[in-house]
C-alpha cells in the first residue's frame, strides 16, 4: 500500500506540494527528480500534481516562481528603504540585494541548489531566470545608476552581475572558507557572511568604476 493521502484544502495541497518539489530538486536536480517521488514526499496523490502544475516542467517553474517571488519582495522593500544620496548608498543597495537569499526568504540549504543551479543552467533556467529575477535586477540596476551616476551603465552591469556570482558561491553556506584556514570549528554566523559579501560586492563596484577612463 502507498503513503496515506491528506485531503487538506487545495491552497494547503499546492503549498506542500511546492515545498516537497523544491527539496526533491535540491536534492536530484530536475532531471533527477520523479514526480511519483515529490507525491509520495507531500502525502498527495501523483495526480494533484499534474492537474495543479501540467507536469514538471510546470511544477519546477512554479517552484521558481513562488520563491523568488519571496526573495525579491523583500529585495524590493529593502530597496525602497535606500537613501540613494547617502554616502553608503552602494552599501545599502548591495545589503538589499544580497541578505534576503540568505535569511529566511531564501529557503535555506534546499533553495540554495537550485538558486545555485539556475545561475549556470541551461534554456529552461536562463528563461526562468529573465522571468522572475530579471524585473528586479534591473530595478537594481536603475539604484546603483542613481547611487552612481559617474559610472558608466557597462560598470553598474558588471558591477552588479559579479556580485550575484559571489551571491550563488556564498549561498551554500558550505563552510569551505573557514575549512580553507582550518577554522572549520568556528564557522561564521549569518551577519558576518553577508558583511563580507556585501564588502566584496561594493568594493568590486567601486573598483570597477575608478578603473573607467
Amino acid at each position: 500500500m502507498g503513503e496515506p493521502q491528506r485531503t487538506d484544502s487545495p491552497p494547503k495541497a499546492r503549498d506542500r506540494i511546492l515545498d516537497a518539489a523544491e527539496e526533491a530538486f535540491a536534492e536530484d536536480g530536475f532531471s533527477g527528480a520523479s514526480m511519483k517521488a515529490i507525491a509520495v514526499r507531500a502525502g498527495v496523490a501523483q495526480g494533484l500534481l499534474h492537474y495543479h502544475f501540467d507536469g514538471k516542467e510546470g511544477l519546477y517553474a512554479a517552484v521558481i516562481e513562488r520563491r523568488s517571488g519571496i526573495i525579491n519582495t523583500e529585495r524590493l522593500s529593502r530597496l525602497d528603504a535606500v537613501n540613494l544620496t547617502a554616502k553608503d548608498a552602494v552599501q545599502q543597495i548591495m545589503t538589499a540585494l544580497l541578505a534576503p537569499p540568505l535569511g529566511p526568504a531564501g529557503g535555506g540549504r534546499a533553495y540554495a541548489r537550485i538558486f545555485a543551479g539556475l545561475a549556470v543552467g541551461e534554456s529552461r533556467d536562463a528563461a526562468l531566470v529573465e522571468a522572475h529575477y530579471d524585473p528586479t535586477a534591473k530595478r537594481f540596476i536603475t539604484a546603483l545608476q542613481a547611487a552612481c551616476p559617474q559610472a558608466s551603465a557597462s560598470a553598474i552591469s558588471w558591477g552588479y552581475n559579479l556580485a550575484i556570482g559571489a551571491l550563488v558561491a556564498t549561498v551554500a553556506r558550505n563552510g569551505r572558507p573557514e575549512r580553507l584556514i582550518g577554522a572549520e570549528d568556528s564557522p561564521q554566523g549569518l551577519d558576518e557572511v553577508i558583511a563580507h559579501l556585501v564588502t566584496y560586492a561594493t568594493g568590486g563596484l567601486n573598483a570597477l568604476i575608478d578603473a573607467e577612463p
